[in-house]
């Protein structure tokens, strides 16, 4: 249980990152159908940081699955609010 929550307090402690990691990605690659690419590029960012992170209580292997589902959940929110709109 303790790593359940562990997981839940970083995933919530990254949401406002989040957010805007696929703001800033969707800017700078508005193209449709590059979700594959976009995601990629959010999760080396983050593993980047998980890895020279000393004080993290997971792994990033343990989270990367709810960060993971996080992001399509963020970017299906804005796509279903018109946030992210498509040509």
């Amino acid at each position: 249980m303790a790593n359940f929550l562990n997981i839940v307090r970083v995933v919530l402690a990254l949401l406002p990152l989040l957010i805007d990691a696929v703001k800033a990605v969707e800017a700078a690659m508005p193209q449709a159908g590059q979700g594959q690419a976009k995601l990629s590029i959010i999760r080396s960012t983050l593993e980047a940081a998980f890895n020279v992170a000393n004080d993290v209580s997971v792994t990033f292997g343990q989270v990367w699955p709810a960060l993971e589902k996080t992001v399509g959940a963020v970017v299906g929110a804005f796509n279903t609010t018109g946030v992210f709109k498509k040509d």
